[in-house]
């Protein structure tokens, strides 16, 4: 009976410590020297969910995760990047109909040992800041405020109150860039990073012996030709016909070790376009 007790105590003194928090507010856990960032979502329509990191607190936030599934009641994200004590980390997220919001950064301590208690910034934007309906929405007649849009440390460009309430939209709705407020004249827009994923060709690849192997399904029924690029899109060489499968091509016509692109047709239809690398060792 004691046994139970005490593993009843233990699984609710877990669950309590790493317990999530609702949204604007999030939880922030360091294991090792990496950060887990979680949190429940208690609206039904949301949109989009950035997870983001800076190491000032106020600005320079870039974004390190987006959400596929931001409608998820929880979820969480951990950053591989080892965490410091000038690490920052805040949630954006957007709702159905435009409104958007800014959580409170957190900081990471950097310690080595599991911190689930985190510090909040008192310097940032305010907790869960809405520029959507907040003082860029509701603009007073006769407001003749310029608003500066930054990118980095540069002035992208300068907008009315009006002209930038259309920006501000525009951003939210119809691009993954992360827009917020430095103050209530000044603007800031970090530009979505995309992460590209290479995924090997299954038709043209380097073997494991090191040869160029062009591989295609039913190759007496169907045409095939593959062009061949540099990687600066330079034309390289085309071969008309792929005649029989595997083929086999020699090394010596990529001239050089490095990235090269390929374009795939089947009966003159582009089939794939993708790249490969040939490595030095040829």
């Amino acid at each position: 009976m004691k046994k139970v007790i005490s593993l009843i105590l233990v699984v609710f003194i877990a669950g309590r410590a790493f317990s999530q928090d609702t949204l604007p507010k999030f939880t922030l856990t360091e294991r090792g020297d990496k950060v887990t960032i979680s949190w429940k979502n208690p609206y039904l329509r949301m949109v989009q969910l950035n997870v983001q990191r800076s190491y000032d607190s106020l600005k320079n936030f870039s974004t390190v995760y987006s959400a596929t599934s931001p409608e998820l009641p929880q979820n969480g994200y951990t950053d591989p990047r080892p965490a410091t004590s000038r690490t920052f980390y805040r949630i954006f997220y957007v709702l159905e109909g435009g409104s958007y919001f800014f959580t409170r950064s957190k900081r990471a301590t950097g310690a080595t040992s599991v911190a689930v208690t985190t510090t909040d910034n008192s310097r940032d934007l305010g907790n869960a800041r809405d520029l959507t309906n907040g003082a860029f929405n509701n603009v007073v007649p006769g407001d003749k405020r310029i608003i500066s849009i930054k990118i980095k440390d540069s002035i992208f460009k300068k907008l009315s109150v009006n002209a930038f309430r259309s920006f501000r939209d525009s951003i939210v709705r119809q691009t993954k860039d992360t827009i917020y407020s430095i103050n209530d004249s000044v603007i800031g827009v970090s530009p979505y990073v995309v992460v590209e994923v290479f995924k090997t060709s299954s038709y043209i690849y380097i073997t494991r012996d090191g040869y160029i192997n062009v591989s295609v399904p039913q190759v007496n029924e169907k045409k095939y030709n593959v062009k061949f690029f540099e990687e600066n899109g330079t034309a390289l060489f085309e071969i008309q016909m792929v005649k029989e499968s595997p083929l086999i091509l020699d090394k010596s016509n990529f001239i050089h070790s490095g990235w090269f692109l390929f374009e795939l047709y089947e009966d003159n239809k582009l089939k794939e376009k993708n790249r490969l690398f040939v490595p030095k060792e040829f």
